[in-house]
């Protein structure tokens, strides 16, 4: 029975179709139409992760080649690798991770309903990431197994809850309204680029109001844009490795037109994430209205990072486009300070160096935008190479990759010193909480 519980909060398409259906339930919708609803909206987060699929296909080429024509020697960023090496390796981090991710979603929903924070968190391999590093860093600290679990619930369920709240106000200026919020662990770098990209920049000044000539026009649309973008990082990369080293992923296919049609691939794939997103999104925040109204009043669905990508694409590409160089950046300060060398993370500098791009759009314009996604990539692979450092992961099996899920890094250094971190946690969420009742008053009063 926990396996089946587990799995169904592994698996995102699942666990929307659920959360659709249970509010279609609960506003007495007929039988065909939460059969409809709930099917759509579980379709709609396959066809994401489909297109999400076909993005790491697509792109994996050019990671491989380009760690080759830079003669890296670092770790790969994937926090998934990490703590799917960790659960394989060490077997208490495997069962009490997965209590953890259960429990611990319990009480994001309890906290939901009895604090001011009406967050429920939606992104299950996020969950699962969390679970994992709350797991092993309280298992470095030398606790027991029910200790581990307890307290490890308690802290996810806390998380949980407490990341899309600080997220929110930048989502809020980006979609209009709260009807969504981002559930993911990248929030304290997104948040925090987008701010300082604020100061700097000039909010007035929307990338996504950038005019272009007619004969330019092209690029507004998103597929030709990401395709170009692609293809001039693709050709740049298979050029420099030469036809004999791209040949090993090629195979008899010529290298050029090998690097175009993955560049186009990629374009695909973000071409079918999209569509997805708009899809479940279509049923999903109806439906959530039933959840909202009756189980937990004024609750707020928190999903994955694409589901703000259709509201502004030019900032998207803005954001990943500076997140890769500020990651090549971060790639040799931290080789120079820490003596380890995180490699460049494409995924990454898309899916939230690209949200990064979309904040910093919302609190600085064009230039917030451009700092915001530098930043946000330096960010990631600065701590990224402090947190190796600081801990062993060739211990639990996980040698050569290190996380680049910021949210992880900043949580694992603060549980170092759990007397401290711990207390710091709890401290930011009540003050997330007395925020959320002042914004909420201020709402009432307005209306």
């Amino acid at each position: 029975m926990l396996d089946l519980l587990l799995g169904i909060l592994g698996t995102p398409a699942i666990i929307l179709g659920l959360v659709a259906m249970i509010g279609l339930l609960l506003q007495k919708k007929s039988v065909g139409q939460v059969f409809a609803g709930s099917l759509k909206t579980a379709l709609g987060m396959l066809v994401l992760s489909a297109g999400a699929s076909l993005i790491v296909t697509e792109i994996l080429p050019f990671v491989n080649l380009f760690t080759h024509v830079f003669n890296l020697n670092g770790f790969a960023a994937s926090s998934e690798a990490v703590v799917g090496a960790m659960q394989t390796t060490v077997p208490i981090i495997a069962s009490t991770s997965a209590l953890i991710m259960a429990i611990g979603f319990l009480v994001n929903i309890v906290l939901a309903r009895f604090t001011p924070l009406k967050y429920i968190f939606l992104t299950g391999h996020m969950m699962w990431i969390l679970s994992v590093a709350l797991s092993y860093s309280l298992y470095t600290l030398g606790y027991n197994e029910i200790t581990i679990i307890v307290l490890g619930a308690l802290l996810h369920g806390l998380i949980l809850t407490l990341l899309p709240a600080i997220a929110q106000p930048m989502v809020r200026k980006i979609i209009g309204n709260d009807s969504i919020a981002i559930a993911h662990l990248t929030t304290l770098g997104t948040v925090i680029s987008a701010q300082i990209g604020g100061f700097v920049g000039d909010k007035s000044k929307s990338a996504e109001d950038i005019k272009l000539p007619e004969s330019l026009e092209f690029f507004k649309d998103t597929s030709i844009s990401v395709s170009l973008v692609m293809m001039i990082f693709y050709l740049v990369v298979v050029i420099a490795a030469g036809a004999d080293t791209v040949a090993e992923y090629a195979g008899e296919q010529n290298y050029i037109l090998f690097g175009l049609l993955k560049a186009m691939g990629f374009a695909a794939g973000i071409l079918i994430l999209l569509q997805g997103v708009r899809m479940f999104l279509g049923e999903l925040v109806p439906s959530f209205k039933g959840i909202a109204d009756k189980l937990v009043p004024g609750a707020i669905p928190a999903l994955d990072v694409p589901a703000l990508f259709g509201f502004a694409p030019n900032s998207l590409m803005i954001g990943f486009i500076m997140a890769v160089i500020g990651m090549i950046v971060g790639m040799f300060v931290s080789s120079a300070v820490f003596g380890s060398t995180p490699l460049v993370s494409i995924i990454g500098a898309f899916f939230t160096g690209g949200v990064a791009g979309i904040m910093g759009n919302a609190t600085g314009g064009r230039r917030g935008s451009i700092v915001s996604g530098f930043i946000y990539g330096f960010l990631l692979i600065f701590l990224s190479g402090m947190l190796y450092t600081m801990f062993d992961f060739a211990a639990v099996g996980a040698g050569g990759v290190g996380h680049d899920c910021i949210d992880i890094m900043v949580l694992m250094m603060l549980l170092k010193q759990p007397f401290i971190g711990i207390p710091i946690i709890i401290g930011v969420y009540a003050l997330y909480s007395y925020r959320e009742i002042n914004y909420s008053k201020t709402k009432r009063s307005l209306s």
